[in-house]
């Protein structure tokens, strides 16, 4: 989780949510198929347009993609919660190996 995002309540699209203009026509056929069975015998994705369009993203595009605001706040909550945890647990971690370094002065670890 990037802490500058998580600040802001943001998220990076997916990468499918990035190229989904170009196929709003095909997802809307692929909708109206009223069967239980949408994705066929296997839930692949390999053979998606978008993946070719994203492998041909360089990576500093790909790190600095665009963000949208997280809406649900129960979303943002959860993220909070995480967050909050995380920070604890290393502080906690982080107390312990500092006492087990200086319980043993022998070693002077220090």
């Amino acid at each position: 989780m990037c802490v500058v995002l998580h600040g802001m309540h943001h998220r990076h699209l997916r990468p499918w949510e990035l190229f989904a203009e170009d196929d709003d026509a095909s997802s809307v056929m692929e909708m109206k198929k009223g069967s239980f069975d949408s994705f066929g015998n296997s839930n692949s994705y390999e053979d998606q347009p978008w993946i070719a369009k994203y492998d041909k993203r360089n990576l500093i595009r790909k790190v600095f993609d665009r963000e949208v605001w997280i809406q649900e706040p129960a979303l943002r909550q959860i993220q909070d919660t995480i967050f909050l945890q995380a920070l604890l647990g290393s502080f906690i971690l982080t107390a312990i190996c500092v006492g087990v370094f200086v319980a043993l002065p022998k070693g002077r670890f220090y």
